[in-house]
């Protein structure tokens, strides 16, 4: 469903974008199973000046780690980075690992001054009309929780999984910050690729549904509560 993106599409960077791009090349790759406070460390950097580590959010959003290496969970050629795992609390079984968005959502909100503003039951339409808006908007920090598999059935690999998103145009392509370098398009930087509205729109609504995260300074969360409602979405979290 992702399939090529090609020719001259211009893509339209989001208020801060540069300043997001900058830090998700200096901060890859991912820990392992700390997909969402890395990309909402990475996301934060359009809209506070100094971010808490990935670490900190990660013990602030109630991350939990399987302490086992289970490659599936990564792409292929992936080295297994355990920063963090000696100080986060452990799990038993896979299933309960991870950080899920209600605890991304808590702590971003613990440690920094930043709202954040749900995204959820968006129809594919309304999502275009959102990315767009919010390109003419304030700043803002796009992290997107997305089935991998949906987004891209030839991926090789298909986890739930936390990405940045910093870029749209208006020929329905979303540009995506990935917490891994391999996961990027050919000619592109590492981690960075471009995928079909669709795609994004498969992947945050595969069951059981997952959505995105804008990060926003307290002073405009009303006015991006409302370009959220005026694209047709729902704004309550979910814990998947």
């Amino acid at each position: 469903m992702r399939g090529p993106v090609t020719g001259a599409t211009r893509l339209r960077g989001l208020p801060g974008h540069e300043r997001v791009l900058a830090r998700h090349a200096e901060a890859l790759p991912q820990p392992d199973q700390l997909c969402g406070p890395w990309s909402a460390h990475v996301a934060l950097h359009a809209v506070v000046a100094a971010p808490p580590s990935v670490v900190d959010l990660a013990l602030a959003s109630g991350s939990r780690i399987f302490p086992s290496d289970v490659a599936e969970w990564r792409p292929p050629g992936t080295v297994l980075d355990t920063t963090g795992w000696g100080v986060l609390p452990h799990v038993a079984t896979p299933a309960g690992s991870g950080t899920d968005a209600r605890g991304v959502a808590t702590g971003v909100e613990a440690l920094t001054e930043a709202v954040v503003v749900p995204v959820r039951d968006v129809p594919v339409t309304g999502l275009g009309t959102l990315l767009r808006a919010l390109v003419d908007g304030p700043a803002v920090g796009v992290v997107a929780n997305v089935r991998t598999g949906a987004v891209d059935p030839d991926a090789p690999f298909d986890v739930g999984h936390f990405v940045v998103v910093w870029g749209v145009d208006d020929a329905g392509s979303v540009a995506l910050a990935d917490s891994y370098a391999e996961l990027a398009d050919p000619g592109r930087p590492p981690g960075c690729r471009v995928v079909r509205l669709e795609a994004l729109h498969a992947g945050l609504t595969e069951p059981p549904g997952r959505g995105l995260l804008l990060l926003v300074a307290a002073s405009d969360a009303d006015d991006v509560r409302r370009l959220v409602a005026e694209a047709g979405a729902d704004s309550t979290l979910w814990s998947t």
